[in-house]
């Protein structure tokens, strides 16, 4: 796994307010329009969606725009990952709602809703993913789905720090 330098490593929080549902939440030590751009644009995204370590490798292809599609595919030691979907709503940067879609299961459709909130000079993500059943719902949780999330976060973090730096 990559070290971070992440400082708000211990603000990732999963929790599961309805049965159809996973919220994470996440504190980031930059300005929100810095997180927002590390979280759209694909420059950024393919250094820490799935950059999990070693042998890792993402290609982030996104049209930001409601309407646009995104695919973010990861090669791992142990096979691809794939993840598409369709961009609904974008506000930035306080905003984003978009569909997922793990590509094995074309026919399984989640919901996400990326807030991005100030809070004085940091900025708290909450984003909340809908499935369409408590089945789909834990098999996401059981995947390892909140490891991997909390190390990309970290990197988001850095990214969004390097940002603030130039």
């Amino acid at each position: 796994m990559p070290a971070t330098r992440a400082a708000n490593s211990e603000t990732f929080k999963v929790s599961t307010p309805s049965e159809c549902e996973i919220r994470i939440t996440r504190l980031f030590d930059a300005p929100r329009h810095l997180v927002f751009e590390a979280f759209t644009k694909p420059e950024h995204v393919k250094r820490w969606w799935g950059a999990l370590g070693n042998g890792y490798s993402t290609i982030c292809e996104a049209d930001v725009r409601p309407g646009g599609k995104w695919r973010y595919a990861t090669s791992t030691p142990r096979g691809d990952v794939t993840f598409y979907g369709e961009y609904r709503e974008i506000v930035p940067p306080e905003r984003l709602v978009y569909t997922e879609i793990y590509a094995p299961a074309p026919d399984t459709v989640s919901v996400v809703t990326a807030v991005f909130t100030e809070e004085q000079g940091k900025t708290r993500l909450t984003l909340d993913a809908l499935y369409p059943s408590l089945e789909v719902r834990d098999i996401v949780l059981n995947s390892g789905m909140e490891k991997g999330a909390a190390l990309g976060y970290d990197r988001l973090e850095e990214i969004a720090m390097e940002l603030r730096g130039s």
